[in-house]
């Protein structure tokens, strides 16, 4: 999976990273719900960190299609609450850990 922060990129990252992603997704979703910009700042900031810890960088000169894009760090609780609103088959903006772990074993058992 190919994930672009905005401004800042793309990492690729393993669908085992998702697990991790997962828990620091759900508390930009609790930022969201309780309408707390600074939450919101803190869960963006620690979703971009999480991302580039685990990914591995794209290089500027090669042009790959991102799976998924975060939000810029300085994002508004409404623009982040219309991408979650878009982002229905998701749990929240990071995809479900498990259905890609279960994708990529299936695609592995096809082979």
């Amino acid at each position: 999976m190919i994930v672009r922060i905005m401004g800042h990129g793309q990492w690729v990252l393993e669908p085992e990273h998702l697990i991790e992603l997962n828990e620091l997704d759900r508390i930009l979703e609790d930022a969201v719900e309780a309408g707390d910009q600074e939450a919101l700042a803190n869960a963006l900031t620690a979703l971009s960190e999480g991302v580039r810890r685990l990914g591995v960088e794209v290089p500027d000169d090669v042009i790959a299609e991102s799976d998924l894009v975060l939000p810029d760090l300085d994002a508004s609780l409404e623009e982040v609450k219309e991408l979650l609103d878009s982002t229905s088959e998701y749990y929240g903006i990071i995809p479900d850990a498990e259905e890609e772990l279960v994708e990529e074993n299936e695609e592995t058992t096809a082979l």
